[in-house]
């Protein structure tokens, strides 16, 4: 008999299948993975094109940017676990149209009805309070006059505002398994953003050039909805009284408790840049600015495993398979784990390289001990958010104690290790993710573990 030689085709589906990689995971690990890119080009042409006070504006805007957390509440993961449990007991999930348990589908158009209303209010009001807070820190600092920075904070307020507004109509896709197409939009939005970026700063707008990603997120999104038309026919259904969803009954109980965690990950991942601006000034945010840019890139990159599954697991949960989700779980989590362990050392030793190079543009960003530091907690927090996504596909939130602890320690660290030397700031950082955030979460979800066997 003759040996059967693979072919190109069966070759692709082995590796497929060893890591993974359906289209889902592909499209999110691919668009995650451009952000990382990205995010590194602009590293290298920020420094090119901007001095070192308005690089340390660019990072600090973007990071008060993140205040769109505190208006959000956590509700796009909300609706992406409240769809997961619907859709999971209707035919067609992932198609444009689905159908099964007319009550389910009430459910479903209630719900996205009530969403609507939300986030255009959170939106406003975002927009309203973030933009006059924004303007009245970034005028204390005084290193740049305000007609510098004024214009386009308005117009990335604006942008954020417009983007917060889709929310709901993204989440909802992707609680009904759509991760990938989701994805795949939000990998077009960054290239054109960033693009934008770029030939802005190589064009010499200057500061002007950063308006370009929140912007183009805006507009694309919105062409992209109004095109497919997403979901219309849920909303032009017509809802039996009964079967409405009723935001204190189904929404608020989940709500409030991954409201407190989503408020408190603002503190957790955005306050250090602008403290450090408060106390440092702009030259030192940069620097810092640029690492936390990097290692947030890289965990959203080495998570995208795990969060491409979600939808999946909210499923096999309302069906109480639960076999069925521990292997697709840890399948993914190993996966996961693997990636953002090897880049984050990656990372660290070619900036250490670089360094010991001397290669001038390093004293832009932050000093390898502190980049050793992010990347110990890069990887912590992949445990982390991983784990968390597991509990949270239960539609619960058990993570609330965690994450307050967390964001009450970390603001604390950032307020006043901001004041003095940054290498000790990023180490008890690193301390406060290893010993206590890491290990509650873990004692967390052995409790879960125990439930599904």
């Amino acid at each position: 008999m003759h040996k059967q030689i693979p072919t190109g085709a069966s070759r692709l589906a082995r590796l497929r299948r060893a890591t993974g990689l359906d289209f889902h995971v592909l499209v999110t690990l691919l668009s995650r993975s451009w952000n990382v890119i990205a995010g590194a080009a602009t590293v290298i042409v920020l420094p090119l094109r901007l001095d070192s006070t308005q690089q340390g504006y660019y990072y600090t805007i973007t990071s008060l940017l993140g205040l769109q957390i505190l208006f959000e509440l956590g509700l796009g993961q909300v609706i992406i676990q409240l769809v997961g449990h619907e859709v999971a007991h209707l035919d067609g999930a992932d198609e444009a149209k689905f159908a099964g348990d007319p009550a389910r589908l009430d459910r479903l158009s209630s719900l996205m009805r009530l969403l609507r209303r939300w986030y255009m209010v959170a939106a406003l009001l975002f927009g309203l309070a973030a933009g006059v807070a924004g303007c009245v820190f970034l005028a204390r600092r005084g290193d740049l006059p305000p007609a510098q920075w004024l214009g386009i904070w308005i117009i990335m307020v604006a942008s954020t505002a417009v983007n917060l507004m889709y929310v709901p109509a993204l989440a909802m896709l992707e609680g009904c398994g759509r991760i990938g197409q989701v994805a795949r939009l939000r990998m077009m939005q960054s290239i054109i953003g960033y693009c934008g970026l770029w030939l802005g700063l190589i064009l010499g707008a200057g500061l002007w050039s950063a308006v370009m990603v929140p912007l183009a997120s805006a507009v694309s999104t919105s062409l992209w909805l109004r095109r497919a038309h997403v979901y219309d026919w849920l909303l032009q259904r017509v809802v039996e009284p009964t079967n409405r969803i009723a935001w204190r009954r189904d929404v608020l109980p989940f709500q409030a408790r991954i409201a407190i965690s989503a408020m408190s990950g603002y503190f957790l991942f955005y306050a250090f840049t602008p403290l450090i601006f408060a106390n440092r000034g702009a030259v030192e945010a940069g620097r810092f600015g640029i690492a936390m840019t990097i290692f947030n890139a890289l965990s959203a990159v080495g998570t995208s495993w795990v969060y491409a599954k979600t939808p999946t697991m909210a499923m096999h949960i309302a069906r109480g398979e639960r076999k069925e989700l521990n292997e697709i779980f840890f399948a993914v989590f190993k996966r996961s784990m693997a990636f953002t362990v090897a880049a984050a050392t990656g990372i660290v030793v070619c900036a250490s390289l670089l360094s010991w190079t001397g290669v001038p543009q390093m004293a832009r960003i932050a000093s390898p001990g502190v980049l050793a530091c992010l990347a110990f907690v890069c990887s912590c927090n992949c445990v982390v958010f991983s784990l968390a996504a597991y509990m949270r596909a239960h539609r619960e939130e058990p993570m609330h104690g965690v994450s307050v602890t967390g964001a009450v320690a970390t603001t604390l660290i950032a307020y006043f290790g901001s004041r003095g030397d940054i290498l000790s700031m990023s180490a008890m950082y690193a301390a406060l993710t290893a010993f206590v955030m890491l290990p509650w979460t873990i004692l967390l979800f052995r409790r879960y573990q125990r439930r599904n066997h």
